[in-house]
This record gives C-alpha cells, structure tokens and sequence, in this order.
C-alpha cells in the first residue's frame, strides 16, 4: 500500500503502538452487531435538534438549569455489549468478540454521519488502546481538524491522545472515513502509564469547569465508576484557589501542560475547551507524578465555528476573528489564567513562542495537511458518492443536517471559508493557520518566515463554495453565493436567562430578516449535552429553523 505520510512530523516511539502503525495507511475496522439490535441503532439515530424536538410551550424562565435540562429533548442513546470487531492494518488482522458499542458526539448527533464508542473488553487491547472514539467529524468539512490538532500535541511532547482514519463498516455496511481516537480513561492510564485501575482520572465534561472547587468538585466526574468520594480531588483544587503564583502550585500541576493546552486554545480559536466553554479536557493524576490537563475533540478548532466566541463579552467586537490578542480572546474571570498569565506573562509568552516555532506555522503545517489530503482524499470521495438508489453512504440519520460536498472538503483544507448554511461556518484551514501565524509573529516579535508574512503571499479562493460568517446576529450561517452585507440584520432579540449551581446561562432568540428576500429565521442559543456514559461532552449550539408559514402569510397578507 502507497505511504502518502513521508516526512518525520512525528517521531517514533512517542505515541501507541497502533497510532505508529496507522500512520500511512487507512486502516479498516469492521463492527458486528446482532440485526435487532443494528436495526435499533438506525432508529435512534433519527435525531434532528434539541431546539426543534423540545416542547417550549411551558417554558419557565425562571426554572433551574437541571430542570431545563431534564426535560429538554435529547437524542436517544445507544449501547451495546454485544458488539465483534475485526480491524485490518495492512493486511494484517485482529479479531475481538467481547465489544461495547455505543452512540457517541454531541453535536454530531444532529448530523446524517454519526459518531460512535468503541470498548475492547476481557483485558484485550488492539496494539496499546483499548477504548477508542470513532468520530465522523461532520461538523466540519475537513476530517483534518481533529488530526492535526492531536498530532500538534504529539509533536509537542505533551501529553494527549493520537489520532489516525480508519474505514469503518457496520454489519458490512460502509460507513465513510472516521478518526480514530484514543480516550483518557482508566483503561488508558493502565495502558500509557501503567497505572492499574487508577482512581484519579477527572473528566470535564459539563460547561464551565475552570477547575475551582465552586465549578469543578462535583463538575468534574472521577472516570473509575468505584470511587463514590474525592477528597484528594477537592484538595487538589482547594490549592488551586489558594494559589496566587505558578509557584504555589508547581509540585502538584503540571503548569508547563495546561499553559501549553491554553496556548493551543488561543492559536487554533478554540470556543470549546477550557478557556470557554470549560470543558473537553480531563485532569489525570499521572502515576508517579502530577495533576495534567488533557484536552480531547478538536472538531471544531482551527477557524472552525471561531465566531461562537461572540457568546460571552469581549472587549472588542472585530469581527477579524485572527487577528485577536490573547486578552481581546478570553473572556471569562479564571483565576487561574489570571495567576499563571495574567499577573506574569514571561511563562505564557515564551511557550506561545515556541509553539509557534516548533509546530504552529505553514512552513510545517501546509505540507503536513498536504499529506493527510492526499492520504485520505480517496477515501472522502467513496463516502460521498451516492449509490444507485441516491443513498450517500454512512448517512443514517434521514433526519440530520446535510453532509459537506467533496469540492466544500477540497477548498477548506485550503484557504476558503465553508458553510453548511445551518449552523457550522468556517475558515479555510490553511488560511486560518497563515493569518494567527502573521498576527502572533509581529505581535510577539517572533522571527518569523517572511514567505509567509508576506502580503502578496498568494492563495486560491474557490468562489463556487465560498460562504462569510454572518457576525450580526451571531448565528455564523452563510449562503455561498451571498457577500457578507447581504446576508442578514437583527430586528429583534429576545432572551431569558437560566440560573445555575455554578452559573447563569442566557438563551437568546433573535428574529432576522434577510436584505435579499422576505424569508425570516428564527435563531437561538441552546445548551445540549450527552450523558452517555462512552462519551462526555457538553456543547453550546446556535440553531435555525425557517418559519415558512409565516412569511407565506406575511406574503398573502400584503397581496
């Protein structure tokens, strides 16, 4: 098989076994499931919205946050232990008959492609992993975001999970082209650390986890299902409060970690990790060592859906997404970006620096995705080809959002800005990495490759699929064949706000009408989440739905 993944980005014996081995091919993974039970799965993929499902006749204002979650509607989950796995890589397989099988994603739930778990269970493993995330990343147009980001982590040296493709089928059903992820969970502490049954593996998974024991001591759930108390956890973040230097907390956290993950944060215009929507990374207590942040799903990362940062108040309202300083960036009070950066920068600044220098610039990243392209663009061209009867492949959910085409994949692995014209916008990968790559070189005064600074640096735009963000009423959703002061002005808003233990979070409606036609979209802000016990995480979505009898009336009335 041709090996399309020829430079050194990554060097050996730094990841699993498996990761090293599926790094130049598109392994093949096929799960098996009793028919009834497969025929189940279709059915509970039927799943469109929060918002659309959920009955909002009766909606109190004023109710609890868990009130609102609890009878909120939610995609119906699904899990199996009855699930086979046979894996091929390079010719070579592996068989495995005591499997767990479940639905997984959050916001992948509302797309036709859908993501899913993978458990090998009787104490067997797949060349170093046994749990797995097979994600459809569907949110986005690339299935490169994911990837790149774990194999910046890699490069780095920081601890963090690995990713590679894989084809997946179910029940001889083709699929499409997935991710393959590894999870931090205790059966991955056992296996990278060899930390048998480890009690202090942490996942954030519920909004705004900063890791003060107001947010994080019942926020952050202990992975071992045994461990019913967490003094050492309270403890542990009871010294994060009280910390006031990086100093105070050297011996327990690994300060150099989690500033590497928030300069992640920062570089790639992440709205979906810590430093916003606090959550999707797990604390690990690394054996022999200290607390580690550990950041996972990076869909929605590098120009992907940057304008979500629009939920919380910023000190600016440029709309140069890029173009951010890292305090025009956050938003939110977090004592500890306020203690390790904010009091001192030196720390922060020089390892912003360096990974810039060491991974985070084209030089290194262009060539790199040109490879991942070409690893996978055949693969990206079967799952969307439609068979006889119309059907794309791998689309199970009827009622989901539509898949990208192959030419919106092909020219947002570039430089053109893509939407799904539903609620997912973004920039072209590349162009995201060479414009924060321009604004941190001049204002970090780093020495920077001067092809690249160049303003005359030419790149392609492919006008047929070109979308804008649509920034006034913050929904992000753009026609492709529309400029940006033609898409949409707010003629009202309206919002409610919901308290919790930790929080208040404000759902706002907005009504819109467009400058070209008389269609109105009714837009709003809601909170989804999916308490499956495979999957954890917790996601701010914007939805819209047309309000078609409305304008059809408005339309007759003015006859």
């Amino acid at each position: 098989m041709q090996s399309y993944l020829t430079t050194t980005f990554l060097l050996l014996g730094q990841r699993a076994k498996l990761f090293e081995l599926t790094d130049n091919v598109i392994s093949v993974f096929k799960v098996t499931l009793p028919d009834e039970e497969y025929k189940t799965l279709v059915e509970k993929c039927q799943y469109a919205d929060p918002l659309l499902d959920t009955d909002w006749t009766n909606y109190n204002p004023e109710q609890d946050y868990e009130e609102f979650k609890a009878n909120s509607a939610k995609s119906e989950p699904f899990k199996t232990k009855n699930a086979t796995l046979s894996v091929n890589i390079n010719g070579e397989e592996k068989s495995f008959n005591k499997v767990t099988f479940s639905l997984g994603g959050s916001s992948a739930r509302s797309r036709g492609r859908q993501s899913f778990n993978l458990k090998i269970r009787g104490d067997k493993d797949l060349y170093g992993r046994s749990q797995f995330r097979l994600r459809s990343d569907s949110v986005e147009p690339t299935t490169i975001r994911s990837k790149l980001a774990c194999d910046m982590h890699n490069r780095l040296g920081l601890v963090s999970i690995s990713a590679n493709y894989i084809s997946l089928y179910i029940n001889d059903d083709y699929m499409g082209l997935y991710v393959l992820m590894d999870a931090p969970k205790v059966s991955w502490a056992k296996l990278a650390y060899n930390d048998e049954n480890t009690t202090n593996m942490y996942k954030c998974k519920e909004a705004l986890n900063d890791l003060s024991v107001l947010n994080s001591s019942t926020g952050c759930i202990n992975e071992n299902d045994e461990i019913t108390e967490n003094p050492e956890w309270i403890d542990f973040l009871t010294t994060l409060d009280n910390a006031q230097s990086a100093q105070d907390i050297e011996d327990i956290f690994d300060v150099d970690q989690f500033l590497y993950e928030i300069a992640y944060e920062y570089l790639a215009g992440s709205c979906d990790h810590y430093l916003f929507n606090g959550h999707n990374f797990n604390v690990y207590k690394v054996k022999g060592g200290k607390w580690t942040m550990i950041s996972y799903d990076f869909d929605v990362d590098l120009g992907q859906n940057v304008h979500y940062v629009g939920i919380y108040p910023h000190s600016t309202n440029s709309t140069d997404y890029p173009s951010y300083s890292f305090d025009e960036w956050i938003s939110l009070k977090q004592h500890l970006i306020d203690i390790l950066i904010l009091k001192d920068r030196t720390r922060f600044e020089s390892i912003l620096k360096q990974f810039v220098v060491k991974v985070f610039n084209p030089t290194i990243l262009f060539p790199h995705i040109d490879e991942i392209k070409n690893l996978i663009r055949s693969e990206k061209i079967r799952e969307k080809t439609p068979d006889a009867n119309g059907n794309i492949p791998g689309v199970i959910n009827k009622k989901g959002n539509k898949d990208y085409s192959i030419e919106q994949w092909e020219a947002n692995s570039e430089f053109t800005t893509v939407s799904d014209n539903v609620m997912n916008t973004g920039y072209g990968l590349k162009y995201w990495i060479l414009m924060k790559y321009r604004y941190v070189c001049k204002a970090y005064h780093i020495d920077c490759d001067p092809t690249y600074l160049d303003e005359n640096y030419q790149y392609p735009i492919d006008k047929d699929v070109e979308a804008f963000f649509i920034v006034n009423d913050f929904s992000g959703f753009g026609d492709p064949n529309k400029t940006p002061d033609t898409i949409a002005n707010v003629t009202e808003m309206t919002s409610s706000t919901i308290s919790t233990a930790h929080s208040t979070i404000t759902i706002t409606s907005t009504l819109t009408t467009t400058t070209t036609t008389t269609d109105r979209k009714a837009t709003a802000t809601t909170i989804s989440s999916d308490d499956s016990d495979d999957d954890n995480e917790i996601e701010i979505d914007v939805d819209t739905s047309d309000i078609a009898n409305e304008s059809n009336s408005d339309s007759e009335e003015n006859n």
